[in-house]
């Protein structure tokens, strides 16, 4: 009889798996919550359909949360500097777009390289030097959203994307403080 009791669960699991992803969906629906309700630059939506979309890693834990978070991040400053350097292809493209958009391209660089260097920093529960870092490579955006402001009439072709990255890192910040 006592060997029926674990076959039986088994099964069960093997035939209920929602059960583990609705755990899942709570860690990230959850998660997501408190990181809107402490944030204004954080939308709930945009937060939960940034880990819905990736179906193949799901978090079973606040701490793979924040990692994915930061890959996500990662990744997309990678593609925003892809963007930037097809950007710059253009030949009809002003002098003034053509210098803020190469400073956009360092900026996202550099915030690419920093964020790789912060997942060490979570790994070893260095919090404090994370933030730090999140929030520098947050401030690119800024930065390149800011540098087309510079010249009336100049509107920026990156303002999605930068809003964006901005939103991911605040996500990183806020799961972050749930990890305090």
């Amino acid at each position: 009889m006592k060997s029926f009791l674990p076959l039986a669960t088994l099964v069960f699991l093997l035939f209920h798996p929602s059960q583990a992803n609705d755990q899942d969906n709570n860690i990230v629906h959850g998660s997501c919550k408190r990181a809107a309700d402490g944030d204004p630059n954080i939308s709930y939506e945009f937060c939960v359909a940034c880990f819905e979309a990736d179906t193949m890693s799901q978090p079973a834990n606040i701490e793979d949360l924040t990692l994915m978070s930061l890959n996500l991040t990662i990744s997309n400053a990678t593609k925003i500097g892809s963007r930037i350097s097809k950007l710059l292809q253009n030949k009809r493209l002003g002098h003034f777009a053509r210098d803020c958009l190469t400073t956009c391209l360092k900026l996202y660089s550099d915030a690419n390289s920093t964020l790789r260097g912060v997942v060490d920093d979570l790994g070893s529960r260095d919090y404090d030097t994370a933030n730090a870092y999140i929030s520098a490579a947050l401030d690119a955006a800024v930065t390149c959203e800011d540098g087309f402001k510079e010249r009336k009439g100049v509107v920026s072709p990156l303002t999605k994307e930068n809003d964006m990255f901005v939103q991911m890192n605040a996500i990183s910040l806020a799961f972050i403080e749930l990890l305090r």
